[in-house]
């Protein structure tokens, strides 16, 4: 098989149709978000069909305090392919060529996202890969009305916001979804872990090339007398909706909640435009100091399935240290 390797969104080729974490779409995005480089893995057989791509992106973070530049590779997810039961094995062809580009300047390669948590584990094992417990958390919209999920607590909070006055629906127009970004810009940029994309970013991943909203990602507002409270962004694929951000002021306006409302507002437009399950991509590798966030997710009838993320260490020793630890 025959690997293709592409770093510019203007000469990606047309891609098998799959997880939205592989995308196109992403990749765009990522493009245009600061300290991110991502690189686009195309497998081709012998007719020039393609097999399979991979996306995984080059990350840079500067900390202040102690003064220090981190640089790693991550790969979100398994990949997309043609062919289910080859999977592991191009998966593995995708992972050397990752390790290509992995030298000493490079702190580590994580490999996160996994709905599987057998996917390949012989693979990723034998490249000393260190396995780490996660857990994804999502809601099947399929067989219940959110609205019965939700816990007693959840429906009264929700409840109390109408009552208020407090309104979502999807961001339309440049004006509302710069406000939102600048709402979700002040919340995310403490968080070293989740970056929120650059106002550019955003708007490649809202927005078809032609200049239209698109279907594979959108931004909901929470409004109340006017004024966004909050927000939430949310990406599509088939059969599936996957919140990706979300935050409110919680703080200046508690009796509106606008941070469940933000959230709600996610979940009841994927459960009007009929997909079967909704995934919170933020509860997925959250330390242990922030397991009361997977609390709150709960209220809203989350079911959580345990997985896997996996990393690998430019430092053997430390390695070897932590496969004895977890392994």
């Amino acid at each position: 098989m025959r690997i293709e390797t592409y770093t510019k969104g203007d000469r990606l080729p047309s891609l098998i149709d799959g997880s939205v974490l592989h995308s196109a779409l992403l990749f765009r995005c990522m493009e245009k978000s600061k300290g991110c480089k991502p690189y686009m893995l195309v497998g081709y057989n012998d007719n020039g069909e393609e097999e399979g791509h991979l996306l995984f992106v080059k990350r840079s973070n500067i900390r202040l305090l102690p003064p220090v530049l981190s640089v790693w590779y991550s790969i979100n997810g398994e990949g997309v392919y043609r062919n289910k039961e080859k999977r592991e094995e191009i998966f593995a062809k995708f992972l050397e060529k990752v390790f290509e580009k992995f030298d000493f300047r490079h702190s580590f390669i994580e490999v996160t996202n996994i709905e599987d948590s057998l996917f390949a584990y012989g693979t990723l094992s034998s490249h000393k890969f260190i396995p780490m417990r996660d857990q994804r958390m999502y809601i099947s919209l399929h067989s219940k009305d959110p609205q019965e999920r939700l816990t007693r607590a959840y429906k009264a909070h929700i409840r109390k916001a109408e009552t208020y006055g407090v309104t979502h629906r999807r961001a339309t127009n440049e004006q509302e979804i710069s406000e939102a970004f600048n709402l979700l810009h002040r919340y995310y940029i403490s968080k070293t872990r989740r970056k929120l994309p650059g106002k550019e970013a955003l708007h490649a991943m809202l927005h078809n090339d032609d200049g239209t909203l698109s279907d594979k990602a959108k931004l909901f507002i929470v409004e109340y007398n006017n004024k966004i409270i909050g927000a939430s962004i949310c990406l599509y694929e088939k059969g599936r909706a996957s919140l990706a951000y979300s935050c409110g002021l919680r703080k200046s306006y508690p009796l509106q909640y606008p941070g469940i409302m933000a959230i709600w507002a996610a979940i009841t437009d994927a459960y009007k435009n009929s997909y079967d399950h909704f995934e919170f991509l933020e509860a997925r590798s959250l330390p242990y100091f922030h397991r009361k966030f997977i609390g709150t997710l709960l209220n809203y009838g989350g079911k959580q399935v345990g997985t896997l993320r996996w990393y690998h260490f430019k430092w053997n020793w430390l390695n070897k240290i932590l496969r004895a630890i977890y392994v």
